[in-house]
């Protein structure tokens, strides 16, 4: 009996349901997918009680084309009727194939009740969605036997396009997977191009890659948002950031072209150089604007002023085109045009002047990969074709530089040569130079030693004297050993002088000297002339015993000395002054001089032919 009703309620279905809606769409068992779905649609501002329930809604029909409305900011209201004429209710996956639209709210009514409804988007969070999907997904369950209404409003502020397609669950499973292939394997190239052109830059230094690099990142950017997974996996909030994001990788990209197209065109700077650089730093200047401005201004100036920009760039490099890196140039032009299509082909998408019924999303993807492969091809070429000018300019340059070290060796040769013979030269008269100075040395130590002696005597003479006792005062200070000096007068000399005459007198000068250096055994006791008949003797490390020892032997031998002139026998004496002490002022040398000379004038007061020291006896 079960059977029976069911059975009767499918007739009803099948003979009634296409009298009251036209162009039902009719699932069974064998139903697998449908892509042109007739819907009715209106922008008419009503309720939803209005659009469940009034026969006054004026809905216009749209037979199995993609509904483009252009940028509209009206709510869309559409419905579509499905039919089951199966036993067992059926399980649908209902596919709008735009995920860039803001809100879109889905009503699944039966017989004017509500069986189901959902609110998704990309202005709303992901996690409200049925299904987590990057597409805007709805799943529907058909009762058996029965006819539906599937309602939905659509509000976009980027344009009212809304494609829309049922599946079975299994068939869209197949296909979503296919899909899933095919974009990852074209984006996964698109960006693996881009970190190519990243890594080449790291190796090679050179700023065109990384430009390159930049721009197809941008570009794989701009195909993540359109086809949703930059809303799925990077910005899942549900904030409506990825309307905006997308029109300024847009920008961006056309920014990037600038200085990528100088590098390329290898152009001077001249006005239109300077113009092209001026409306790249004023699209940079827009892009942040954009963030500032409604979404469907910021869509509009995007897509109005970009095509206009990329046909100005277009013309600059065209005027400056490089005939020397031709294929580069040509390569570079021909990503800047398919750039320019998917701009326009976008601005077409979202407009929709024309009532055209555009696939956005796959011309896109073909323009953005025939712009990555040129843009990657452009830039290549250009390493290459720099490349192999850098290796002829350094084979050029190490073949002068193996002519320049022909010339250099024979010079080198010239040189060695020259210098053997200079070598020769001077080594000649160094040799007569060595032989001058030995001779100039040996003149000059016969001369200083004139100068340190006294004719006479023999002894040194007084300017040696002041040398001798300033280092020996500065030695017994630095080492605190006693300095004696023994001032040394030959007594009653002019009487000899008077008597026997000077010759005599000079003898006798010769005599006492000769007596003092035989009582001098130390080499560092010196004796010298200090002026006339009067000696001085500098005894280094002596205390005063020890000097007046000295002296005391001294006098004792001048006086057992006899001096023979023309058979006279001549007699002399000695008096002596004697001071023993540790230097502590160096700069009063005279110090000894006087306290010797002072004891050697007491001597010759107390009679002569004696030694006296200072301090001098009470």
């Amino acid at each position: 009996m079960k059977r029976l009703w069911s059975l009767c309620g499918v007739l009803f279905a099948v003979v009634f349901t296409p009298c009251l809606l036209a162009n039902p769409i009719t699932v069974s068992p064998h139903f697998k997918s449908l892509h042109s779905l007739d819907v009715e649609y209106t922008l008419d501002p009503i309720t939803k009680q209005q659009a469940f329930t009034s026969d006054a809604v004026p809905w216009q029909k749209n037979h199995g084309n993609t509904l483009n409305l252009g940028m509209n900011l009206s709510p869309l209201w559409l419905k579509m009727s499905i039919q089951n004429t199966s036993l067992h209710d059926l399980p649908l996956i209902l596919s709008i194939d735009n995920p860039l639209l803001d809100e879109v709210d889905v009503f699944h009514l039966q017989a004017s009740h509500v069986l189901f409804s959902t609110k998704i988007g990309d202005a709303l969070p992901l996690e409200n969605r049925q299904i987590k999907n990057e597409s805007l997904l709805v799943s529907l369950t058909i009762p058996k036997a029965s006819h539906s209404i599937v309602y939905l409003r659509v509000k976009n502020n980027g344009g009212l396009r809304v494609p829309l397609s049922l599946w079975k669950p299994s068939e869209y499973l197949k296909h979503k997977s296919k899909f899933n292939l095919l974009y990852g394997l074209l984006v996964g190239f698109i960006l693996s191009l881009a970190i190519t052109n990243l890594v080449l830059y790291g190796f090679s230094r050179r700023s065109y890659f990384a430009y390159t690099g930049f721009l197809l990142m941008l570009l794989w950017l701009s195909l993540t948002y359109l086809y949703g997974f930059g809303y799925r996996y990077l910005q899942p909030s549900g904030t409506s950031f990825q309307q905006l994001t997308i029109p300024s990788l847009f920008f961006i990209c056309c920014a990037l072209f600038v200085p990528l197209q100088r590098h390329i065109f290898g152009a001077e700077k001249s006005r239109l150089s300077l113009i092209q650089n001026w409306l790249a730093w004023g699209v940079i200047f827009i892009t942040f604007i954009l963030w500032f401005l409604p979404v469907y201004v910021a869509i509009s100036l995007c897509l109005l002023s970009l095509p206009i920009l990329l046909a100005a760039f277009i013309a600059i490099a065209i005027k400056q085109f490089n005939h020397e890196y031709k294929q580069p140039s040509i390569a570079f032009i021909i990503a800047m045009l398919a750039f320019c299509s998917a701009i326009i082909h976008s601005a077409f998408a979202v407009f929709n002047p024309y009532n055209l019924y555009i696939n956005e999303q796959s011309l896109i993807f073909i323009f953005f990969l025939i712009c990555s492969l040129s843009l990657s091809y452009a830039v290549t070429k250009l390493f290459i074709m720099q490349r192999d000018a850098e290796v002829a300019l350094q084979q050029t340059a190490l073949a002068e530089s193996k002519a320049q070290d022909n010339l250099m060796q024979e010079r080198l040769k010239l040189q060695e040569q020259a210098r053997q013979n200079l070598e020769a030269n001077i080594e000649e008269r160094t040799f007569e130079l060595q032989v001058t100075l030995r001779e100039l040395e040996e003149k000059n130590r016969e001369l200083e030693q004139l100068n340190m002696e006294d004719a006479l005597t023999k002894t040194k003479n007084r300017r040696y004297f002041d040398k001798k006792l300033l280092m020996d005062i500065r030695r017994s200070r630095r080492e605190q050993t006693p300095l004696a000096i023994i001032m040394i007068d030959i007594d009653h000399f002019k009487a000899v002088n008077d008597t026997y005459g000077h010759l005599t007198g000079d003898q006798t000068i010769q005599a006492a000297a000769d007596v003092i250096k035989q009582h001098l055994k130390r080499p560092l006791d010196e004796v010298a002339r200090y002026g006339g008949e009067e000696f001085v003797v500098l005894l280094p490390n002596t205390p005063l015993t020890g000097a007046l020892e000295i002296a005391e032997q001294i006098r004792k031998a001048a006086e057992k000395t006899d001096i023979i002139v023309a058979g006279t026998t001549i007699k002399f004496t000695l008096s002596a002054g004697v001071y023993s002490a540790i230097a502590e002022d160096i700069n009063n040398p005279s110090l000894f001089t006087d306290y010797a000379d002072k004891a050697l004038y007491h001597a010759k007061q107390s009679g002569r032919n004696r030694v006296v020291s200072y301090p001098l006896p009470n």
